[in-house]
């Protein structure tokens, strides 16, 4: 004879603890499965008519907190993701999901012709410093020569035109 086991239910707190939620989080999250299921319940409720948890019921949960997460899903979007493995009857999760897939293309476009312009910018921008140091390295280069030009003149001045030091011109 077939031995049954009787089935294991968690308490509310033990299901918070397990995914880190609060207990409204859960509630939340156990409300919109139950109202997305209709007449169904999707949870198993006991005589005071609380809700009753089994460890298929905590990964259902865990797995409607990390497709929540993704990009592209809300929560609603979740919530008939994981009625749809269980029924196998809706579609929207999918819809939702191509249309966003269907998004990412022109969003990726825009991102890179953003990205191309910021660079072509930038490059215009290096190109214009690039072409400001050179004048600024020629100006310097001028400089220096008409500097060296000036020394070389002044030491070619006869030495009665070249200006004494006050000292000088009283001790000479």
């Amino acid at each position: 004879m077939k031995e049954i086991h009787p089935i294991d239910y968690v308490s509310t707190r033990v299901v918070c603890e397990r995914l880190s939620i609060q207990p409204s989080t859960l509630r939340k999250y156990a409300s919109l499965l139950d109202e997305k299921a209709g007449k169904d319940l999707y949870f198993t409720r006991d005589e005071s008519n609380n809700r009753l948890y089994t460890k298929e019921d905590i990964a259902t949960l865990q797995l409607l907190i990390d497709l929540k997460n993704k990009p592209g899903y809300t929560l609603d979007v979740a919530v008939n993701e994981i009625l749809g493995f269980r029924y196998n009857s809706d579609t929207t999760s999918d819809i939702a999901l191509k249309s966003s897939i269907n998004e990412l293309p022109s969003k990726l476009q825009l991102f890179v012709a953003q990205q191309n312009e910021y660079f072509a910018n930038y490059q215009a921008a290096l190109q214009k410093k690039d072409d400001q140091i050179e004048r600024l390295e020629k100006l310097v280069d001028s400089l220096v020569k008409s500097n060296i030009d000036t020394a070389n003149e002044t030491n070619n001045i006869p030495k009665k035109f070249k200006k004494k030091s006050f000292l000088k011109k009283i001790f000479d």
